[in-house]
């Protein structure tokens, strides 16, 4: 359809109004789930770093904070915006002890230095992490992991200018719409990728570290055991999927029973043996299925549309037997222009992209409660500490890579 380019509003900074930034040819919109999101497009003007671009997508406003831009002497400028949340790299969380916390208590926590707000929270439970000097996004980041929810942030408008900016907290973005996608049918510019990751059948659970005491009840020092769930499930400490044993399991030796695929996983933070095998069980659906994902022309899918988050139904007849998994919409880039071109990755994982880009911050929250268990009276604030100073000595030890020759 013509006219198809979304009208940017123009702001600086400090959110006064400049006028309409007129886009040259086409603006592409990429965004993931609780990740990137982005708009890239060309034009006359040029505009400052931090400016702000207000835009209606649909029924909803997005607001995306100018980041860079390329200058030519010559011909346009090009111009790369990320999302409004982006400023929360900007508010610091020095120290939060997050202890039996409610998914909202823990978002006005790691929102409390900025100016977002809390729109809503469907999330339920409670968690715990440590936030320790970090930045507010990362914060919010580290709490849709911790939690199990998916950001959305809402931008809200009045008298031409924004009035609010708060995060909405879903268990699920999205929806079942019966999209159906199949492998081997209009696939033009299709991409598959099927990840390391193996498939698991069953898992055994762990989760807090329990120290060791004699019959008195008094700690005997030395290492610490994991928590199990093996008191309220039959003795027996994993939990397993039969129909994924039949087509993901492997033979025994004499070839007459198909067996279990065992994996485990760790959630240090819990210490109820019901809630871990509650826990377990949830991370069990993922692991039953293999990790792929399809990039494809949202005109490969059958029954419309489709928006992020939302559930797909996949066969993939090129395996044998054939794959059926339900994925997700993770990630979608729409291509505004004459008309309006969306490409999808549809997939049985979710991107993590701020994982990435913030690697040692997620290694030391990772190395916390190890360093804790040493000997089992370290303080989670000493042990941070010392994670941190390790961490920041091999740091120091590494070449500058500025000095080095590619």
């Amino acid at each position: 359809m013509a006219g198809a380019v979304p009208v940017l509003y123009h702001f600086d900074r400090f959110d006064d109004r400049i006028g309409v930034l007129p886009v040259v040819g086409e603006l592409a919109h990429t965004e993931e789930l609780n990740g990137e999101d982005t708009i890239e497009f060309m034009c006359r003007e040029v505009p400052t770093k931090g400016d702000r671009l207000l835009w209606r997508d649909g029924e909803i406003w997005r607001e995306h904070v100018v980041v860079r831009t390329d200058e030519p002497l010559e011909g346009l400028c090009s111009v790369y915006a990320e999302s409004s949340l982006c400023e929360l790299l900007d508010d610091f969380i020095e120290e939060q002890h997050l202890v039996s916390r409610t998914a909202s208590q823990a978002l006005a926590i790691a929102l409390a230095p900025t100016r977002w707000s809390v729109a809503s929270c469907d999330v339920t439970g409670t968690a715990g992490c440590v936030l320790y000097h970090v930045n507010a996004l990362w914060a919010l980041r580290r709490i849709a992991e911790v939690w199990g929810g998916e950001v959305d942030p809402v931008i809200a408008v009045a008298d031409g200018r924004v009035s609010s900016r708060s995060i909405r907290f879903r268990t699920q973005l999205g929806s079942w719409k019966g999209l159906r996608f199949t492998y081997g049918k209009n696939m033009a510019g299709c991409t598959r990728t099927v990840l390391e990751q193996d498939v698991y059948t069953a898992l055994y659970g762990f989760g807090a570290g329990l120290p060791l005491t004699d019959e008195d009840g008094r700690y005997t020092g030395g290492y610490r055991k994991k928590l199990t769930f093996g008191s309220v499930n039959g003795s027996v400490n994993w939990v397993g999927d039969e129909s994924a044993r039949l087509v993901w399991g492997r033979w025994n030796a004499d070839r007459t029973a198909k067996v279990h695929s065992f994996g485990q996983v760790t959630f240090s933070d819990c210490d109820d043996p019901a809630k871990l095998l509650v826990l377990t069980r949830r991370a069990l659906l993922d692991a039953v299925q293999p990790k792929v994902s399809y990039e494809i022309d949202v005109a490969a899918l059958d029954g419309g549309e489709c928006d992020l988050g939302d559930e797909v139904a996949v066969i993939d007849s090129s395996r044998t037997p054939e794959w059926r998994l339900k994925a997700r919409v993770v990630k979608r880039m729409r291509t505004f222009g004459d008309a309006v071109i969306c490409r999808v990755t549809i997939g049985t994982v979710k991107p993590v992209d701020y994982a990435q880009t913030a690697t040692l911050a997620a290694n030391v929250a990772a190395l916390q409660d190890d360093v804790a268990g040493i000997d089992g009276n370290l303080s989670i604030a000493t042990s941070v500490q010392v994670v941190e100073s390790t961490v920041t000595e091999a740091i120091d030890d590494l070449d500058e890579l500025s000095e080095l020759d590619f």
